[in-house]
Parts: C-alpha cells; sequence; structure tokens
C-alpha cells in the first residue's frame, strides 16, 4: 500500500503474523533462541546471578541438598519481595514468575525489535 501524502510505502499489519507478539517481532529470537543476552528479562537475569551467587556460597560452606533448599526458600521470598529492577514491569496475568505481561518464556517483549509490519517473513499463525 502507498501513502499518497508522503509517496510512501506502509505496510499492512503484521497481526496475525506468526512471529507477532505484542507489536514486536520474534523472528530472530526463535531462529537463535537466547542469542541476544539484551532481549534477556531483568528480573529473572538478576535471580539468576543471586542463585549463582548463593550456590557459590554455599558450596564454600559444604551444605547438604535438604539445607540448600530451605535456605535458597528464605532467600528468594526476601528477593521476590524487594523492589524490581526494571522500569518496565506491568502487572501481568498471575502466570508467570516474575509477573509481567511483557514476559515470554525469559525474554522481554520490550526489547525486541518492533514489527514494522507484514514483511518477507510474515507467517500465518496456526488457528488464526
Amino acid at each position: 500500500m502507498v501513502d499518497a501524502t508522503r509517496g510512501a510505502v506502509v505496510r499492512f499489519p503484521a497481526i496475525g503474523c506468526r512471529y507477532f507478539q505484542q507489536g514486536r517481532c520474534l523472528y530472530e529470537e526463535l531462529l537463535n533462541p537466547g542469542l541476544h543476552t539484551a532481549w534477556r528479562c531483568l528480573v529473572l537475569a538478576r535471580w539468576e546471578a543471586v542463585y549463582d551467587d548463593f550456590l557459590d556460597r554455599a558450596e564454600n560452606f559444604g551444605l547438604t541438598e535438604a539445607e540448600l533448599g530451605v535456605l535458597w526458600h528464605k532467600r528468594f521470598e526476601r528477593l521476590a519481595e524487594e523492589s524490581v529492577p526494571c522500569p518496565d514491569v506491568c502487572a501481568g496475568d498471575g502466570e508467570s514468575m516474575p509477573e509481567c505481561r511483557h514476559l515470554l518464556a525469559d525474554i522481554c517483549l520490550l526489547r525486541l525489535p518492533e514489527c514494522a509490519g507484514q514483511c518477507e517473513r510474515f507467517r500465518l499463525r496456526e488457528n488464526v
């Protein structure tokens, strides 16, 4: 479609595309999952760093798995109550942890490239 006022090509929206999610394009993430670490959820990345540090410390103390479980449960409760290190967190539907409507698996949809509309990668979703 061509915009008559500017003579520029305007793409149709890609709402029915299998790679379209909340106005963002999932193509690159689905092609190479985890390649772009900048797209990861900041909250999950922080929790993973805290967990890795916790395991390193626990290993130095020679704790058993049962002791680790109890200690991590207490530590995670405190961690989940702390302020979220993400300015874009938006309360979700309670199906993800952390609860954010921008979270898909372990990526933040807001960090993905914006969808420019129907392109050469456009593929219809199944069951549309």
